[in-house]
């Protein structure tokens, strides 16, 4: 039998019957530039599939062929070499059984924690109380006064903000809900994640990587009654799984253009149950309800970058009021170094998007004309590939794209 005749009979691959051959487990005959299965070798692929289906190892089926070879088994003392070598299977087998037993008991405790955390009921929160004196009327400036308010001692679940001048803004759900509705036909909720779904595995060591760089200067930044802010959660959002790193003694603040967005991240940031005083505000603008000068530190993973998405002007440039003396911004930027098949792609996708995006140049002199000085900068890694991810679907393959960490500080 040819080798195709013969893979198909037992059930094989062509490349597995020339793997068996590579390894001398299977000897077929040569007649002239093809391999012949006689009998003989149908043999041995009957007994190498045997030995699978009772666990042997390649290495061990050849040494049972390799003793059948030589001896046929007619001799006692092979017979018994053979006994030998499947008492030794079944040994290991069984130490394999009380191992995986084992396994299969931690598993088991890991499934009964996992279902009760899943079935436990979120620690709700709302707009903490300590952060009602961040808040003013983003129109005239004017105090803002609550009503209908639905709270216990710390936070605020529903009700109503209202200023003399007629401004609004309701809490629906702990979610400080703005007049600014996003009205962006290019962009919508990812309340399924689906921007973290098929991202290539050393995409997401990148990301590490600066996370790493971030952490390690976030630690170093003293948050005790100071606040921090970020925006477009929408994208990638670095606060909701680092909440081990942020400051219990700080405020925090997170700002998106869909309270569907913000509303998944707050569950499961209460489900991690830190218990950060953290203010959620949806609002598609950068007029936000805010005292001028509140924020110490502004969060940046691809913010900054996703603000460019929609608009030309420098997030940070749009955030500037609301940053207090010497405040500091912690961050990643995305770059390319050539990126021209990228940045048509991007631009055809989002029309709306700037063409100074992914612009390392156009970030270092926005930043410094927003007041802002470099203090560090990690070192900035690059990918050639996105894979297939919808967040990154306009990285041309082989164009670098970077990322660099930095931390930079307003003049004071």
């Amino acid at each position: 039998m040819k080798i195709g005749e013969v893979a198909k009979e037992y059930g094989l691959s062509v490349d597995t019957v020339n793997y068996y051959v590579s390894l001398g487990l299977l000897v077929p005959q040569r007649r002239g530039s093809q391999r012949v299965f006689d009998e003989r070798t149908r043999r041995d692929i009957e007994m190498i599939l045997e030995l699978r289906a009772m666990e042997f190892s390649l290495h061990e089926i050849h040494r049972v062929l390799s003793l059948r070879r030589v001896s046929s088994f007619a001799s006692g003392e092979d017979l018994k070499e053979l006994c030998s070598i499947c008492e030794e299977k079944k040994n290991h087998c069984l130490r394999e059984r009380d191992r995986l037993s084992g396994v299969a008991a931690r598993l088991d405790a890991r499934i009964a924690e996992l279902r009760r955390r899943a079935a436990s009921p979120n620690a709700g929160s709302g707009v903490p109380l300590s952060m009602l004196d961040l808040l003013c009327c983003p129109l005239c400036g004017g105090a803002l006064r609550i009503s209908e308010a639905d709270m216990d001692s710390r936070s605020v679940f529903s009700g109503s903000f209202k200023c003399a001048c007629g401004y609004r803004a309701d809490i629906k759900d702990g979610v400080l809900l703005t007049p600014n509705k996003n009205r962006d036909l290019y962009d919508k909720p990812d309340t399924e994640r689906e921007m973290y779904k098929n991202l290539p595995p050393h995409l997401i060591s990148l990301f590490q990587s600066s996370y790493n760089w971030m952490t390690e200067r976030l630690a170093r930044i003293d948050m005790r009654r100071r606040t921090a802010i970020e925006t477009h959660a929408n994208a990638w959002f670095f606060m909701h799984n680092h909440q081990e790193y942020l400051d219990p003694r700080g405020k925090y603040i997170v700002v998106d253009k869909y309270p569907e967005t913000l509303l998944m991240y707050k569950k499961l940031i209460e489900r991690q149950a830190f218990g950060r005083d953290i203010l959620y505000i949806a609002d598609s603008s950068v007029n936000l309800p805010l005292k001028p000068g509140c924020v110490n530190l502004n969060i940046d993973f691809f913010a900054v970058n996703e603000h460019n998405f929609y608009s030309e002007a420098f997030l940070l440039a749009d955030l500037k009021k609301y940053f207090a003396p010497g405040a500091a911004a912690l961050g990643t930027y995305f770059y390319f170094d050539v990126g021209a098949v990228s940045m048509k792609r991007l631009l055809s996708e989002y029309p709306s998007c700037s063409a100074n995006n992914f612009n390392l140049s156009y970030f270092e002199g926005e930043l410094a004309r927003s007041g802002f000085v470099v203090r560090e900068r990690g070192d900035a890694e690059f990918t050639t590939s996105s894979g297939d991810n919808i967040g990154f679907s306009f990285h041309e393959e082989g164009e670098r794209m970077y990322l660099m960490p930095y931390l930079a500080e307003m003049k004071k």
